[in-house]
């Protein structure tokens, strides 16, 4: 028997064969213990009917079923002891009750016959409703009972078969019968039923594990985002007082310059001079004092890298942004033919960077404004250019405009937030680049990767 499995999803939800038949065996054992109580605790009280209507009788067949309950129970017992399943029992159970069908129904007078073949029947419906097993063992117990019933009719009962039939015979045989169809249709909705409790089991696993995940990661990209935000505001406070030292230098040497060109003494000439040269030493010093690269921005970030459809995550993000907080639609002008190829990325961080990038964009663009997203490729690259036009303005025309400007100290001054730099720290450090460009009509947005 194969393991049952689960097929077309990004993972099969697998169901291992030991699970499946135990689970099979728990069920089967669930209701074999329902059927066996039942008959134990009900079969004795159908002496009363014995009482009532085979009176001279009704001490033989009360004690003949009270063996029958010892042995199921025996057969039970011994199952359970040796870790067997219920099946003996089950069989047992039925096999012994045929028998006394067959014996009792040809002894009892003919008048009330039909009453026992009726409660007899009746028995048979109800162990078959219960009953978890495959159907030919229904099937092989109903033609055992006609066995049985055939052998104590040539040896008990004296009446025509004709008779024998129509005094309650046939209506057991009918009932009986076709009560054996149910287990045929319990056997696979419960088969069916179990399997779908032990896909849904793992596939709830499933969940929790990849909920555990993401939530780790983000705490990860949050701890990640706290600490390159504080890294930038940092580099924006130490910037500003480096500006402002620098100035001042910059103004004491002008001061010193003047008083040079202005002096009319050598040896005070001499004094300014070693002044602007101290003053150059300490810019020299304070230059030293910038960082020369961006690594240690970046160095806590760890990128797990596979195939990534930046297309794809784009408008995952878009679509999030849209329906879930309700900012302005964006216009995706991206051929649908066209397939783009897949990159090298880290799926967290791009879509990071891809909601630091909308986000910008709605914070920095005016409401009546356009953004307009899609793809190109050009020098091995993949791009995706986000533009925020004025009204009036066509896409189409300004897509480009990026490529060939440069931007300006008052541009780049303008759009950028926090958001921008983690963006670009992050695209940085999975091997592409982000650029940002602004003109009167329009700013842009570029995050380029290597195909």
């Amino acid at each position: 028997m194969k393991s049952p499995t689960i097929t077309g999803t990004s993972s099969a939800i697998y169901v291992s064969e030991m699970a499946y038949e135990k689970q099979l065996t728990k069920k089967s054992t669930y209701y074999a213990n329902i059927i066996i109580w039942t008959v134990i605790f009900l079969y004795p009280l159908l002496g009363i009917l014995d009482y009532v209507y085979a009176y001279p009788i009704y001490q033989e067949l009360f004690l003949t079923k009270i063996i029958i309950v010892l042995l199921i129970y025996a057969v039970y017992d011994i199952s359970l002891r040796l870790g067997k399943s219920a099946d003996p029992a089950l069989h047992t159970t039925i096999l012994l009750i045929s028998i006394n069908v067959s014996i009792i129904c040809n002894i009892v007078p003919f008048d009330i016959a039909p009453i026992f073949f009726m409660v007899f029947a009746s028995l048979s419906m109800l162990f078959n409703l219960v009953v978890f097993w495959n159907p030919v063992n229904s099937f092989g117990h109903f033609f055992a009972t006609l066995i049985f019933m055939a052998i104590g009719y040539h040896l008990l009962n004296t009446v025509s078969v004709e008779t024998y039939i129509t005094q309650g015979a046939g209506l057991f045989i009918i009932i009986f019968f076709f009560s054996c169809f149910i287990p045929m249709a319990r056997y696979d909705i419960i088969r069916r039923n179990t399997l779908n409790n032990l896909r849904l089991k793992n596939t709830t696993t499933q969940l929790n594990l990849l909920h555990d995940e993401l939530v780790e990661k983000n705490q990860q990209v949050e701890l990640s985002n706290s600490r390159l935000t504080g890294l930038v505001m940092q580099q924006d406070s130490f910037m500003a007082f480096v500006r402002e030292d620098i100035l001042s230098f910059v103004s004491s040497i002008n001061l010193s310059a003047n008083a040079i060109r202005n002096s009319e003494y050598e040896h005070q000439n001499l004094h300014h001079i070693e002044t602007i040269n101290q003053n150059i030493l300490r810019l020299q010093q304070l230059a030293e004092l910038f960082p020369n690269d961006h690594s240690a921005l970046s160095s806590d970030v760890v990128v797990s890298l596979k195939k990534v459809d930046l297309f794809a995550s784009a408008q995952a993000v878009v679509n999030c942004m849209v329906n879930d907080f309700g900012y302005p639609h964006i216009n995706f002008n991206i051929d649908p033919h066209k397939k783009w190829p897949m990159v090298q990325l880290d799926q967290l961080y791009t879509e990071q960077i891809l909601f630091n990038l909308f986000a910008n964009c709605f914070k920095f663009c005016n409401k009546n404004e356009l953004i307009d997203c899609r793809m190109r490729e050009s020098n091995n690259k993949l791009h995706l250019i986000i533009n925020c036009i004025l009204p009036g303005i066509e896409a189409d025309r300004v897509v480009n405009e990026w490529e060939s400007a440069v931007p300006t100290v008052q541009s780049l001054n303008q759009g950028l937030g926090p958001g921008f730099y983690i963006a670009k720290l992050l695209a940085e450090k999975m091997g592409g680049e982000l650029i940002y460009h602004k003109s009167q009509t329009h700013s842009c947005y570029v995050l380029a990767f290597n195909q």
